[in-house]
């Protein structure tokens, strides 16, 4: 346990490159300590060749400051091991609402995109279109703490589950999946059509050697509920207010150099007019709307236990029994609402347990052994069973922790 007086040096060095900038230190003393991912282009790389590490300069110009990037890749645990750790102060891009962090106003809105071959002749329209049950579909699997992309979740919901997945935010080496191998899956015809978010599927296909078309999905699924288009803004800690306050000045003084920039990437732009929804696209949390501070809920608010078990479920499960566990997409999934409830079958957890770890061949259900743990399963237990007693309603839920550390 690290002792107060400890704590509170921590504290007071981690904050003290925000002070400095504020303080308005000479040129040169001046550090803007940005987060960034160095193998994520177009998003940034470690050689500054990323539209965030541009935009960086942008922002570290107008608050008469050099940049200083702290490097850590957009895997599982990327936040605590960057801005909340206090290693950098600034995020350059964020999803509006990203609860662990305050956000800046937006300065760009996208959205994700079919890709597909441009030789192929599809036209696809929608999530709605029926051939989609006939393709390949690639996704990237890339959200943080390993959630699902909004469009895995609302092709789930329409009983199409067979997904290719690009990228994965488990693995430790960042160099293992590069951003633009779903693309080139695509251009190769190893799938059929990619579902990408927008400034990742502008960049990547505009730079293909193979034609490849591009078709907008709308802002969000009525389906499902999922959203697919973000306002975008930069982060910073809760209590870095003065520094927020400052990078929201830059981003009015500078809107056009960065719009510029965007273009310059083919960022595909939508209207920053229409309402932000709280969420992640890309390396943040992603998969439901992610509720703010001041949008907390008694219903949503849980455990870490119960949080790590809707993770779980919703990477290994919603397929088959459906978004939140409330209606099961394919015809051999029970209701696992009412296998727990005690007016259904009240199945015990060590049954429970038993049937995650070893699966149910003669109904289709494979073994998670593999892939699960015991501690993992009795955390998928815990969150299934606060839907079966319906005290957790549908929804991201919300961790008790993360409210803590945010006050």
């Amino acid at each position: 346990m690290i002792p107060t007086r400890a704590r509170l040096a921590c504290a007071l060095l981690f904050g003290a490159a925000a002070v400095a900038l504020m303080a308005g230190a000479p040129h040169g003393d001046q550090e803007l300590r940005v987060c960034a991912d160095p193998f994520d282009l177009p998003f940034s790389n470690d050689q500054e060749q990323g539209f965030e590490n541009k935009i960086a300069h942008v922002v570290a110009q107008d608050l008469n400051a050099r940049v200083v990037n702290y490097w850590w890749p957009s895997r599982r645990g990327v936040l605590r091991n960057s801005i909340l750790g206090g290693f950098c102060d600034v995020m350059i891009q964020a999803p509006v609402g990203l609860d662990p962090v305050a956000t800046t106003k937006p300065y760009y809105r996208s959205t994700y995109y079919f890709v597909f071959r441009a030789d192929r002749g599809l036209r696809l329209r929608s999530l709605d279109d029926t051939i989609l049950k006939h393709l390949k579909i690639g996704v990237n699997i890339i959200g943080y703490d390993y959630t699902n992309t909004p469009p895995a979740h609302a092709l789930g919901s329409r009983g199409i589950v067979g997904l290719v997945g690009f990228g994965n935010f488990l693995n430790p080496d960042p160099k293992a999946d590069h951003p633009d191998d779903i693309i080139r899956a695509v251009a190769k015809d190893s799938i059929d059509v990619a579902i990408v978010w927008g400034p990742l599927a502008g960049y990547w296909v505009k730079r293909s050697p193979t034609a490849l078309a591009m078709v907008a999905l709308p802002d969000s699924d009525p389906v499902s509920g999922m959203p697919f288009a973000f306002s975008m803004a930069m982060a910073v800690r809760h209590r870095d207010k003065e520094l927020r306050a400052r990078l929201d000045s830059v981003i009015d003084r500078r809107r056009s150099e960065i719009t510029a920039i965007l273009q310059e990437y083919s960022v595909p732009l939508l209207d920053l007019g229409a309402p932000a929804t709280p969420g992640a696209p890309h390396g943040t949390p992603s998969g439901s709307v992610a509720p703010t501070r001041d949008t907390v809920r008694d219903s949503l608010l849980v455990s870490d236990s119960i949080y790590q078990g809707w993770k779980w479920f919703h990477v290994y499960c919603f397929r088959c029994h459906g978004e939140d566990a409330q209606h099961p997409v394919i015809a051999t999934a029970p209701d696992l609402r009412w296998v727990l409830s005690k007016s259904g079958m009240a199945y015990p957890r060590d049954s429970f347990e038993y049937t995650v770890l070893n699966g149910r061949p003669d109904k289709g259900m494979p073994s998670w052994k593999v892939l699960l743990d015991t501690a993992a399963v009795k955390e998928l237990y815990q969150y299934v069973k606060a839907r079966s007693d319906g005290w957790l309603k549908p929804g991201r839920p919300h961790r008790e922790s993360d409210l803590k550390k945010s006050q």
